[in-house]
């Protein structure tokens, strides 16, 4: 780790912010030195000349050469006081390295950043497999001196290096994958069949399917930190980690958009809800007044306000009528409609109304 701590003083905390380019690729040479490359002895090679056909030539600012088996990798050199991401940057790195037939090509300014041909991973282009900010103790830091040491170079190493890399993005994209997958309702029913399966040989399936009527599986992030307000969730119970654990798995009350459609059929089903009431349901102003929701409770499928999208697929009979109800529930803390809901719940409740003998 000294060796990398000893580059970050040359290549970062020993220089003006405002240091000019040749000042610093003079100090980039000097870095390369302390790694086991000679500039006398033409490892380093500045600014040479390699001509294309007759008329053209390019200069890249570095090469790097072993006396064995020639050009190594290349080196661009940007002043610190510009972001080396530069796609421009990438671009003429890019066309040395394909020019010159070298693998690995390195930009250097106010980092680093390690590139390889991306035919190495059936990519076309260069392709970013590492970027390394100048400070102290950096463990990726310790990787570039190991594998661009000049003793213990090898190209194998770094393509080894590479494909590390590569693995663990893809891992990383996988997880991501799989978190977002977590959130849909395909996933929540794979759960559902898991567990299912699980108790299928200790409970009957009639037992089964009237648990999962009446409660939710719940996919909840892990934290590290303690919560500090108990949630308001009765007869909760948790999976215990060494059963099922693709995330952290809660059974817990029933979300509210299975509550709001399981009450709503009770009161449909109890004459609850008078027609002055149904006619209220379907104005937008009615709803988001009562129920704090930014569509009319209820819509007939050829109404205005009715989207397939915005309301469950299953209809309401309602005294001769088709209705759908709002799909469209919130229960974060900014943004809470189970409240509103429950105060319109307990008031039809508590109405009692008169069948009209017609």
């Amino acid at each position: 780790m000294e060796k990398w701590n000893e580059l970050c003083y040359m290549l970062s905390e020993n220089l003006s912010s405002n240091v000019n380019e040749q000042v610093f690729e003079i100090k980039v040479i000097q870095a390369f030195e302390k790694l086991g490359w000679s500039e006398f002895n033409h490892e380093i090679v500045v600014r040479e000349s390699i001509h294309l056909g007759a008329a053209n030539r390019i200069s890249p600012d570095l090469v790097l050469k072993l006396k064995e088996s020639g050009n190594q990798f290349v080196v661009e050199v940007k002043k610190p006081s510009i972001e080396v991401g530069h796609s421009n940057f990438k671009s003429q790195l890019s066309s040395y390295m394909g020019i010159m037939r070298l693998e690995t090509g390195l930009l250097i300014g106010n980092k680093i950043q390690i590139y390889l041909d991306g035919k190495l991973f059936n990519q076309s282009g260069i392709v970013l497999i590492d970027e390394i900010e100048f400070k102290r103790d950096n463990e990726k830091g310790l990787k570039f001196i190991q594998l661009f040491n000049k003793e213990k170079y090898s190209k194998q190493n770094i393509k080894n290096h590479a494909h590390e890399k590569f693995q663990q993005l893809k891992e990383l994209e996988d997880f991501k994958t799989l978190k977002k997958q977590s959130l849909t309702e395909t996933f929540q029913e794979k759960i559902i069949n898991l567990l299912k399966l699980g108790l299928r040989h200790d409970y009957p399936e009639k037992t089964l399917e009237k648990f999962f009527e009446e409660f939710d599986i719940i996919i909840k992030h892990k934290t590290n930190n303690v919560e500090t307000e108990q949630p308001n969730i009765k007869n909760e119970r948790y999976i215990s980690s060494n059963q099922f654990n693709p995330s952290n798995i809660r059974l817990g009350r029933i979300t509210i958009g299975k509550y709001v459609r399981k009450t709503f059929s009770d009161l449909v089903r109890d004459n609850k809800i008078n027609q002055d009431e149904i006619e209220k349901l379907q104005k937008i102003n009615y709803s988001q007044e009562t129920f704090h929701i930014q569509y009319p409770f209820l819509a007939k499928k050829h109404s205005q306000c009715y989207k397939r999208e915005r309301y469950w697929k299953d209809p309401y009979f309602i005294n001769g009528e088709v209705y759908f109800a709002c799909s469209q529930w919130f229960e974060v803390p900014a943004n809470n409609d189970r409240p509103y809901y429950e105060r319109w719940l307990k008031k039809m409740k508590s109405c009692t109304f008169v069948q009209s003998d017609g």
